[in-house]
């Protein structure tokens, strides 16, 4: 079941980083190379100051008809960060990933980054894991309840 398990089974452990000062198609081109969908952005010292994401290429850089080379990341970037504690469940990393309306996670051990968590791989996950006769049983168990009241 969902509840049950931890965040620690798919946590993504390996975090790319960008620049703040580095470009829209900077970035871009790190995410095509390493074949991910984001990259933490860090300042000058080094610390995580925000994310962007392919969404934010998109939606900030594209439509709007910018050259990505005259873009910067601080620019498009999401902050703040949203994270959860490594000892987490999957569903408080889902309910937390749907109220804030996000599609990446960080995930923490105390104030130490261990990785991150996307919906890609917590639909892969419950796609790999989830015994569905089990779902249906319960929603049919539910809708037979809600015809009793």
């Amino acid at each position: 079941m969902l509840t049950l398990e931890s965040i620690k089974k798919i946590v993504t452990h390996k975090v790319e980083t960008i620049h703040l000062h580095e470009t829209a198609q900077e970035a871009a081109k790190k995410m095509k190379h390493k074949d991910i969908s984001s990259l933490l952005v860090v300042d000058e010292s080094g610390v995580h100051v925000g994310i962007v994401t392919e969404k934010d290429l998109v939606s900030k850089v594209c439509i709007h008809n910018k050259n990505s080379t005259d873009v910067f990341v601080n620019e498009i970037m999401s902050s703040p960060l949203v994270s959860i504690e490594y000892k987490g469940t999957l569903e408080e990393a889902a309910k937390k990933m749907v109220d804030y309306k996000i599609q990446h996670l960080l995930v923490k051990n105390a104030d130490t980054l261990v990785g991150i968590l996307s919906t890609t791989d917590l639909s892969t996950y419950l796609r790999q894991n989830i015994d569905m006769d089990e779902v249906n049983a319960s929603i049919l168990e539910s809708l037979m309840e809600q015809e009793k009241t």
